[in-house]
């Protein structure tokens, strides 16, 4: 039987993080910058959570809304709580769970 696939072979190993208060403007430039299409949301103190903000929320909720870049919080926009697997699950697996969220 052939080695399954897990996420950690196709994971992305290091994230850039954002405060949240960041404007989208700034986080976007620095997203041109290092070649990235997401970013994630630091929590705001230790009750809080992960968030995440994309290329595709950008689009829709500022530019598809109207909204300025440069008036835009990051916090406004972002997705949150961020779904997360383990490391050690297998990709079939993962993509089943996460496509039971409509995440793509």
């Amino acid at each position: 039987m052939a080695d399954i696939q897990k996420v950690r072979d196709v994971m992305m190993s290091n994230f850039t993080k954002v405060d949240g208060i960041m404007k989208v403007s700034d986080v976007l430039d620095m997203m041109r910058n290092t070649k990235i299409n997401a970013v994630l949301v630091e929590p705001r103190d230790g009750n809080d959570v992960y968030g995440i903000m994309t290329l595709k929320d950008i689009a829709r909720k500022v530019i598809g809304q109207r909204r300025k870049l440069h008036e835009t919080h990051v916090y406004e926009i972002m997705s949150k709580p961020v779904l997360s697997v383990k490391s050690d699950m297998p990709i079939p697996y993962a993509a089943r769970f996460l496509s039971n969220f409509d995440v793509s």
